[in-house]
């Protein structure tokens, strides 16, 4: 019995387990921003000046598998392509910020198990947002969190804090559509869950 309903969840679950992970910042964003009480967006925001691109159907949204590599961005389809693209050169480049948050990996990838962790886009969030609460209780002060996730440089943080309050005041007045599919993304995670428990 176990054996045919393991392969009935494979069967239904193809088209949603087809791409290796959850690929949707936003919904991670929403997520993480109401467990560590964020104020509302303001996560989403950081993700969309990070990370944001337009790409399926023409929407403006954070995309999980991007690289700033020494100030140019790069856009992969899939984590296995941005896998291989770090394997190959995070050696070798002295800057380079990773997925939906962009989290710098020299400063923050000893904090991370490996690579595959850093891109993964859950684990991405939920670190991005430890980071900025950290920030917050530490200067006390969100204009400077929000600065300080970005750059200690003035100037920088001047600019990227304007950044994000232009996205922040969009989504607020729902000027910007939040791409979080909550409902497919939690069933993705059911499936994957079971698949792993069944050690397939």
């Amino acid at each position: 019995m176990r054996v045919i309903l393991v392969f009935v969840i494979i069967i239904f679950s193809f088209n949603y387990l087809k791409s290796s992970e959850v690929d949707n910042c936003s919904y991670f964003t929403e997520k993480y921003s109401k467990e560590l009480n964020l104020p509302n967006k303001l996560l989403t925001s950081i993700s969309l000046v990070e990370s944001g691109i337009k790409r399926e159907k023409n929407i403006f949204r954070p995309w999980p598998w991007t690289l700033n590599v020494s100030g140019k961005p790069i856009y992969f389809n899939n984590k296995t392509e941005i896998l291989k693209y770090l394997k190959e050169n995070i050696d070798k480049k002295k800057s380079i910020d990773i997925g939906c948050m962009q989290i710098n990996a020299r400063y923050h990838l000893k904090n991370f198990l490996s690579l595959s962790q850093i891109v993964d886009p859950e684990e991405n969030v939920k670190y991005a947002a430890g980071f900025l609460l950290r920030l917050y209780k530490e200067h006390r002060s969100w204009n400077e969190a929000i600065s300080r996730y970005h750059s200690s440089i003035p100037i920088r943080k001047k600019k990227y804090l304007k950044k994000v309050y232009a996205f922040w005041k969009d989504l607020r007045q729902r000027k910007i559509k939040i791409v979080a599919d909550s409902k497919k993304t939690e069933k993705i995670k059911y499936f994957r869950d079971i698949l792993a428990q069944e050690k397939i």
